[in-house]
């Protein structure tokens, strides 16, 4: 939590003015908005990496006869949702189940996203979208979190949030190129691939890091330098096909 008094005070004033000036919203409610506004509702949804608290089947809960949320820990569901433990290289539901498949920030954290996304290509239904964030391989905060290595979750705790709960990374699908790869091999379709610009939030514990990071997110965007985004927003669909093969 920041300090209110002091240098906490005006680093604070300093962030927030930026911010209000410079940005809507912040990253992950960003991430929720866009992911909100891409599904319409269905039979089956399925959010892959709930976490503990099950930011998006919340959202998105109205919306379906039946929400299943996964995860690779024990997790208490809110009431409406089915909750059941997975790992990230199976995921325990019959073939072509869902309609639709979320996850947020989850895609850097797996080993081996090659058979992840097969596991996830399986279990929905031909038709079927998987809709998600995506941070970039090659966007500073993803760079440095990658050199700390088992540092990462220290640094994190001083600098964010003393109580951060923190997973190792990896960013093995986490570009334009390797994420068409993983996409292809498991039949997937992609139909959306867009950068998504954000604040530095990582940099909000000392304002003149702030300023820099926010004038270095006007210039990408401004260039379109789209391979230093901070992130991307994916959609996916499952072809019909690859359930035709499989019969």
């Amino acid at each position: 939590m920041r300090a209110t008094t002091g240098f906490g005070a005006w680093n604070r004033a300093v962030t927030d003015r930026v911010f209000n000036r410079t940005y809507t919203v912040g990253h992950i409610r960003a991430v929720e908005y866009w992911i909100d506004r891409q599904i319409a509702g269905g039979d089956r949804l399925l959010e892959f990496g709930c976490g503990c608290r099950f930011f998006l089947s919340r959202i998105l809960q109205q919306r379906f006869t039946e929400v299943h949320a996964t995860d690779v820990e024990e997790a208490t569901p809110p009431e409406g949702v089915t909750f059941r433990r997975c790992t990230t290289d199976r995921v325990p539901f019959p073939d072509d189940f869902f309609d639709v498949i979320v996850i947020r920030s989850v895609v850097e954290h797996l080993p081996d996203p090659t058979q992840t996304f097969r596991e996830l290509a399986r279990v929905l239904r031909p038709g079927g979208t998987i809709v998600f964030n995506l941070p970039n391989r090659w966007d500073y905060v993803s760079v440095a979190a990658a050199a700390a290595g088992r540092f990462k979750h220290a640094a994190l705790r001083f600098t964010k949030d003393s109580t951060w709960k923190d997973f190792p990374v990896f960013y093995r699908a986490n570009t334009r190129r390797a994420f068409r790869r993983v996409a292809a091999d498991a039949g997937l379709t992609i139909e959306i691939f867009r950068p998504l610009p954000s604040e530095p939030s990582y940099l909000a514990g000392f304002a003149p890091l702030y300023i820099i990071g926010t004038l270095y997110q006007f210039v990408i965007s401004f260039l379109a330098l789209d391979f230093l985004q901070p992130a991307f927003l994916v959609r996916v669909v499952k072809s019909p096909r690859q359930a035709d093969s499989r019969g």
